[in-house]
């Protein structure tokens, strides 16, 4: 299998790429700014929003851990996903797509997001609402074979690489065995790859844990 991933050289970006060529994968490294993380892959030295169909049409599936960045004017996030929709819909690729937590309902009622808690950061908040408005493209998009990942409450980047977590189809924060939402990069990172072979939760926004923290 062959995969694009954007974002290549960033914290979950980095991840994605070493986990895959140690499984085996052909790697396409699709980056803005920096080097290549791992020499096995093969670099393209472009951003997501210059990226064309031709540059991604010999992969099999495209991982996108693209983030604007708390410098960045938030509505990049929203835009990265009309970038999205525009290469599915030339392409037919299968999409796996970074989403964040703040995207996600709070509880089962389904009555708030996590972004429109009181007190919630207001450059995040920025952000996952342009999150939630991309992924409400997405959705109204029909015959696209997309998954939007989203990382849980605490998503921790020095934390353990544990390869066993828990999905949450629901759309609402979930909870591991110690009764946290957390999840290490690393183990987003494997649950990404686990997808891209599977092909599963196709059109569905889930959500990650860890399932043990400590």
């Amino acid at each position: 299998m062959k995969i694009a991933v954007i974002g290549a050289n960033g914290n979950l970006g980095s991840r994605i790429v070493r986990q895959a060529l140690d499984r085996g994968y052909y790697v396409k490294s699709v980056i803005y700014k920096g080097e290549n993380v791992d020499d096995r892959a093969e670099m393209l030295n472009k951003s997501l929003f210059d990226l064309s169909a031709d540059d991604i049409n010999d992969c099999d599936v495209v991982i996108s851990a693209f983030g604007g960045g708390f410098k960045a004017d938030p509505a990049i996030n929203k835009q990265a996903f009309f970038k999205y929709i525009e290469l599915m819909e030339i392409t037919k690729l299968k999409f796996i797509v970074i989403g964040g937590a703040g995207s996600l309902y709070t509880d089962s009622t389904c009555s708030m997001y996590e972004f429109e808690k009181t007190g919630y950061n207001p450059i995040l908040r920025e952000m996952s609402r342009n999150i939630k408005l991309g992924i409400d493209e997405l959705k109204a998009t029909k015959g696209l074979d997309w998954t939007v990942v989203c990382p849980s409450r605490f998503f921790d980047p020095d934390g353990p690489f544990t390869k066993n977590y828990r999905v949450g189809e629901d759309e609402v924060v979930i909870f591991n065995d110690e009764n946290d939402s957390y999840v290490t990069y690393d183990d987003l990172a494997y649950a990404m790859l686990d997808i891209a072979e599977s092909r599963k939760y196709k059109e569905q926004k889930i959500t990650v844990t860890t399932i043990k923290s400590k």
